[in-house]
C-alpha cells in the first residue's frame, strides 16, 4: 500500500518563528510610514489613530490566515506565512506609494485603482498558495480556500482599517476635539446664507465694464480651500473692484456656515444670479478650488452627503446660467480634463493641471495650493491680465515641482476668440 503524503512537519519551538513574524508585521508598518513620508514630504507626524488602525488591520489579516490554514489543516505554516506575507506587503506598499507619487495618472479613475489592487491581491495569493506546497491533488482545494478567505479578510482590513492616516500633518490629525457637524442646521441655513450674499450683490453699471466674481472651495476637511476662497476674492477685488459683486461658496468642517455650501445646487444658483446681473460689457471671474479626478471636480462635505461635479454638469450649468464673457480658473488635479467641455468663444479657461496630471499643495493648514500661490498670489497680484499672468505662474509652478522632484502638473490655458475684447475693456477701465 502506497504511503500517504503527510501535511505535517517536525515540531519546533514556536517562540522564535512567532517573534520573526511579529518583526515582519512591524517592518510592514515602518515601510508604510516611510512610503507616506516619501509621498507627502516632511513636516508631518506619526498618528496614534493611524497606529491603532495599523494594528487592527494586521490583526484582521492574521485572523484570516488562521482561519484559512485551519480549514486546510496547515496551522504549522502560520508563522512562516505571516512573516512572508507582511514582508511582501511592505514591498508592495512601497511600490504603490512610489507609483502614486511618480505616476498619479494610474490612480485617476476608480477602474485603474481597482486594477492595481487586483494585481496586488493576486501576488499575495500566489505567495500563500506557494507556501502551502500541497500535493497536486490537494492544491486546488487548498489554494481556493486560502484565496477566498484571504480576499474576504483583506477586503475587511482595507475597508474598515485603512492605514492611510498613519502619517499626518498636525492640522489634520484626528483628536478628541472633533466636532460633529449639525447637518440639519447646515441645510436649514442654506437659503439664508445664499439670500444674504445675493441681496448684497451690487448691480452692474450700464456702459461700464464691471467684474462679477465667484469663489468656490470644494473640500471640507482641508482648510486650504476655504483660505483660497477668501484670499482670491480679496485679490480679485484689488485688481478688478469685484468685491461687492462677489459670491463665495465653501465646504468647511470647521466653519460650516461661514458661507453657503459648495454643492451643486448652490453652484447652479450662484451662476444664475451672476448671469442675471451681468451685462454684455461685463466679465465674470469664476474660481473653483478643490481635489479632482478626470472629468470630476470634488464638492466634498462628507457629513452633508454632497456629490461631486462632473465636467458635463458644469458645462450645462454654465450654459443654463446666462453668464456672458468669463474667466474660469479651475485649481484641482486633472482639471485640464474640463477644458473640452467648458471652452467657448467667450471664455478664458485656466486649469492648474493637464487632464492627466495632478497638482500639488492641498494640505490642511496651508494658505495656498501650489498653483493658487503661483497664479494669484504671485502672478496676478503683479499683472492683472490673466493671459499674461498665466505663463509667469506656469513657470513658477514648474520651478517648484522640479525642485521637489515632482511630476510636472502642466497648467493649461484655453482662450476663446471673443473673450479678449471684453478683457481688454475691463483692464482698460
Amino acid at each position: 500500500m502506497e504511503k500517504a503524503e503527510s501535511f505535517t512537519t517536525s515540531p519546533i519551538s514556536p517562540a522564535r518563528p512567532a517573534l520573526v513574524a511579529l518583526a515582519a508585521i512591524v517592518v510592514s508598518w515602518l515601510a508604510e510610514y516611510a512610503a507616506q513620508v516619501m509621498a507627502f514630504g516632511l513636516g508631518g507626524e506619526l498618528s496614534l489613530w493611524g497606529v491603532q488602525l495599523a494594528v487592527a488591520q494586521s490583526a484582521v489579516m492574521v485572523a484570516g490566515l488562521v482561519i484559512g490554514l485551519a480549514l486546510v489543516g496547515r496551522m504549522d505554516l502560520l508563522a512562516r506565512m505571516v512573516t512572508a506575507l507582511f514582508l511582501l506587503v511592505a514591498v508592495i506598499n512601497l511600490a504603490l506609494w512610489t507609483l502614486y507619487r511618480e505616476a498619479p495618472e494610474l490612480y485617476a479613475t476608480q477602474g485603474r485603482v481597482d486594477a492595481i489592487r487586483a494585481v496586488s491581491h493576486l501576488v499575495q495569493i500566489a505567495l500563500l498558495v506557494w507556501l502551502l506546497r500541497a500535493p497536486v491533488r490537494q492544491w486546488l482545494r487548498a489554494g481556493l480556500v486560502m484565496a477566498v478567505v484571504f480576499l474576504g479578510t483583506k477586503e475587511v482590513a482595507l475597508r474598515w482599517f485603512s492605514v492611510e492616516e498613519l502619517y499626518v500633518f498636525p492640522q489634520t490629525a484626528m483628536s478628541d476635539t472633533y466636532t460633529v457637524v449639525d447637518v440639519e442646521g447646515l441645510y436649514a441655513a442654506q437659503d439664508r446664507l445664499m439670500g444674504e450674499q445675493v441681496a448684497a450683490l451690487v448691480p452692474q453699471v450700464p456702459g461700464q465694464s464691471d467684474v462679477f466674481a465667484l469663489a468656490l472651495g470644494g473640500t471640507e476637511d482641508q482648510s486650504v480651500f476655504l483660505t483660497e476662497v477668501e484670499s482670491v476674492s480679496a485679490i480679485l477685488d484689488a485688481q478688478y473692484g469685484s468685491g461687492p459683486r462677489t459670491l463665495k461658496l465653501a465646504n468647511s468642517h470647521d466653519h460650516p456656515t461661514r458661507y453657503p455650501m459648495a454643492n451643486r445646487a448652490n453652484l447652479a444658483r450662484a451662476l444664475k444670479e451672476i448671469g442675471a446681473r451681468q451685462g454684455a460689457e461685463d466679465l465674470a471671474f469664476l474660481f473653483l478650488t478643490s481635489h479632482g479626478k478626470e472629468d470630476l471636480f470634488s464638492l466634498d462635505f462628507y457629513e452633508a452627503g454632497t456629490k461631486d461635479l462632473t465636467a458635463a454638469e458644469f458645462a450645462q450649468m454654465l450654459d443654463d446660467s446666462g453668464i456672458g464673457p468669463a474667466v474660469i480658473v479651475l485649481s484641482a488635479c486633472f482639471s485640464g480634463s474640463f477644458i473640452d467641455d467648458i471652452a467657448a468663444p467667450g471664455r478664458l479657461v485656466i486649469t492648474a493641471a493637464a487632464g492627466d496630471r495632478t497638482s500639488f499643495g492641498c494640505r490642511d493648514g496651508a494658505k495656498w495650493t501650489e498653483f493658487g500661490e503661483s497664479f494669484f498670489d504671485r502672478a496676478l497680484r503683479a499683472e492683472p491680465d490673466p493671459r499674461k499672468a498665466f505663463p509667469v505662474a506656469a513657470m513658477d509652478v514648474a520651478r517648484k515641482e522640479a525642485a521637489d522632484g515632482l511630476t510636472p502638473s502642466l497648467p493649461q490655458i484655453s482662450e476663446g476668440t471673443e473673450v479678449g475684447a471684453v478683457l481688454d475693456r475691463v483692464l482698460g477701465g
